[in-house]
């Protein structure tokens, strides 16, 4: 624990003594009061006292810890509290990081940034951190053991944007890896990472097996009994051993011990047979409930106190019941699935916050359904109700949502939601004045109010251009479920301030102003249309001109900060890779991942990543805009209006090569993915470029 301090705030770290204590009546509990001089930080486990530690920095120095700006703590000076706190601690586990994370978000981190992570998942009371990294190579010598060869062990491990589909059964040989020096340097890694999550107390929860082969083993295995899983989203089919046959057991054994050796085990194990794609003939439940057998089986044989460990996506009652309850917890993601099945048939689940799907950064969420504390009214109905979670698809945006979801991982009550809010505008600005107050207040009215549940809200910059826009991405909303306005009003009033000093505000006078920015796009793109559709040619070349402008006025405040440019991801990526191939193998990656996503032949989960982000917004998506208003303007004269929307409409998206125009939008995408060489940032001022930006659209966006 002295080292978390010393890392995090030297300056201070002589201030701090600290002292285990005893459960309170079998629960969690930390305690923080003057002795003697220095600050007392008490607590029933290590995890507790860093729990302590940063809840003293929050309330007595006023800091705010985040993905987002302010990514490091600055305390020079640590004041006696002034009186004692005590904190009880309801929720037994407490769970982080989604499957996808490690794909959308966390697949470039290097261990200084994996340490920091560590040291803010203890801060903020996570026992139970998904850990995922290492696992390729589990599965790498796991089939060498098998007899595979190392190239063809290469092109069965997906690369790392999509690593964490393959470990769902999803897909396999997905921009497959090209060097098995990158896989020991992901095995060194990973090795750091548990090492320091079990120093702190932490129960790693690691990857488990269900099953899925490569579908060349029936090469070496050539009596082996395969089930071809239904294909996931277009991607190839995958490959299933039998639960009733040898192999199934055999190769899980194998990964499971080689898991062992080779990063440690905690007894926690995740899978999720065919997620996201259950079996769809008439014997799938009896197979579901086979295959829960044989994974229950195998991971009993292993290690006899093995607890399974699902998540909630695609669940099965045949599945589920097929484990015993002790050996079984279910992450509810998202917080609703455990309503759908009566709190999931009496097994112990952890009820978890999600809020974001593909990494996308559109501001939003409810933050009174934080405030209201969902696991303690959940808590009264359900006594196998065992925690609670933070499951983001991907982190690093909504600074704000997630430091209240963090703080309600923990918390034992309601909490005033404004009172918090000021409190948090003093600690993430570094200034108490009324403005920044008012700024926070108006977010909770706007992005983050209560009709901000459920569906994130689509880009319209970031959407596929058609004649009529459904969603950006599957599953969103195009609907903006708030007024502008008043979101323009926050902006101007943080925007104000004189006093504040911290990296996380000029990191929200950059996000806040985009998001304004981008729902002004809305306006703009819905005055276009009207344009075209009323053949009022000086409407449509106003208002298209002015789209492509307002694109590139947010790709350049976008560009003032380094980690919202597409630049900076691809820098990322580079610095991840070994060898040149896999240099250029990542960067296909990247790309790929936040465009067509794939498969690349057909995909329908193209712009599932989107991102706002700089240069991202100049190369690809003005580019394809810029397309499209040169097909509606070469029809202009035209009698009939053109339709872009397909015929086919797969998951409420026009088909991807559903037409020539979508055809020739292929083109530019594909174009893009072998060409793009974004701009570095500009390293121009992040405040002063937004203030110039809002004043520039205050007229437009107010009138």
């Amino acid at each position: 624990m002295h080292d978390l301090i010393k890392r995090n705030t030297p300056k201070i770290a002589l201030s701090f003594i600290t002292e285990l204590i005893e459960k309170k009546d079998g629960k969690g509990i930390y305690e923080i009061e003057a002795c003697n001089g220095k600050i007392l930080l008490r607590g029933d486990c290590t995890i507790s006292i860093a729990m302590a530690y940063y809840r003293y920095l929050k309330e007595f120095c006023g800091v705010n810890l985040s993905w987002c700006g302010n990514t490091r703590l600055q305390v020079d000076s640590a004041p006696l509290p002034l009186h004692k706190i005590t904190h009880i601690i309801e929720q037994d586990k407490r769970v982080y990081m989604n499957c996808r994370a490690f794909s959308y978000t966390a697949c470039w981190w290097d261990w200084e940034r994996w340490e920091r992570e560590i040291d803010f998942m203890a801060m903020n009371g996570i026992n139970m951190p998904l850990s995922l990294v290492g696992t390729e190579a589990v599965w790498y010598y796991a089939l060498r053991d098998l007899g595979f060869k190392e190239p063809d062990v290469l092109q069965y491990l997906s690369g790392p944007a999509y690593w964490s589909w393959q470990l769902m059964t999803n897909l396999d040989s997905t921009l497959a890896l090209t060097d098995i020096k990158y896989i020991e340097s992901r095995l060194e890694l990973g090795k750091k990472i548990i090492k320091r999550e079990t120093e702190l107390g932490m129960s790693p929860i690691m990857q488990g097996y269900s099953g899925q082969v490569p579908r060349s083993i029936i090469r070496i295995f050539r009596k082996a009994r395969l089930r071809h899983n239904p294909s996931w989203y277009n991607f190839p089919t995958t490959y299933q051993a039998d639960p009733s046959d040898p192999l199934f057991k055999k190769l899980g054994k194998i990964l499971l011990e080689k898991q062992l050796r080779l990063l440690g085990a905690n007894h926690y194990y995740l899978c999720d047979p065919m997620h996201d794609n259950p079996p769809k003939n008439r014997i799938g439940g009896e197979y579901l409930k086979n295959i829960g057998k044989a994974v229950f089986n195998l991971y009993d044989s292993f290690d006899s106190e093995s607890v399974w460990v699902m998540q909630s996506d695609s669940l099965s009652d045949k599945l589920v019941k097929s484990v015993p309850r002790d050996r079984c917890l279910i992450l509810d993601l998202d917080g609703s699935k455990h309503i759908e099945s009566n709190g999931f048939w009496g097994y112990n689940f952890i009820l978890g916050t999600q809020n974001n799907t593909g990494g996308r950064n559109t501001l939003h969420g409810s933050i009174k359904s934080l405030a209201d504390n969902p696991y303690m009214q959940e808590k009264q109905k359900y006594e196998n109700l065992s925690g609670t979670g933070i499951f983001p698809e991907g982190m690093e945006q909504n600074p704000l949502y997630f430091d209240l979801a963090f703080e309600m991982l923990t918390e034992n009550k309601k909490i005033d939601l404004d009172e918090w809010l000021r409190s948090y505008a003093a600690r993430r600005y570094g200034s108490s004045e009324p403005c920044l107050a008012d700024a926070v207040l108006g977010l909770k009215d706007t992005c983050y109010s209560e009709k901000c549940t459920g569906s994130e809200t689509g880009s319209v910059i970031c959407a596929r251009p058609s004649t009529e826009l459904t969603h950006a991405a599957i599953g969103d909303t195009m609907e903006l479920r708030y007024d502008n306005k008043c979101l323009f009003d926050a902006a101007d009033a943080l925007l104000s301030a004189k006093k504040a000093d911290k990296d996380g505000y000029i990191y929200d006078a950059c996000d806040i102003v985009r998001q304004v920015l981008s729902n002004h796009a809305r306006t703009v793109y819905q005055e276009t249309m009207d344009g075209y559709n009323n053949k009022d040619v000086r409407k449509f070349e106003i208002n298209s001109n002015a789209f492509l402008r307002l694109l590139d006025d947010i790709d350049s405040l976008l560009q003032t900060r380094e980690e919202l440019t597409l630049s900076s991801r691809l820098s990322d990526a580079h610095s991840a890779a070994i060898s040149d191939n896999d240099k250029q193998n990542f960067e296909i990656n990247v790309l790929t991942q936040l465009s067509l996503w794939g498969p690349l032949n057909n995909t329908v989960l193209y712009d599932t990543a989107w991102h706002e982000w700089g240069g991202l917004i100049k190369t690809f998506y003005a580019a394809r805009w810029r397309s499209f208003f040169e097909l509606l303007a070469g029809n202009f004269k035209g009698i009939r209006r053109i339709s872009t929307v397909t015929q086919k409409q797969p998951y409420g998206r026009n088909d991807y090569r559903g037409s020539g125009f979508y055809k020739n939008l292929e083109r530019i995408e594909r174009n893009w993915i072998a060409t793009c060489h974004p701009e570095d940032p500009s390293g121009n001022d992040t405040v002063k470029v937004a203030s110039e930006l809002l004043e520039k659209y205050r007229k437009a966006i107010l009138e």
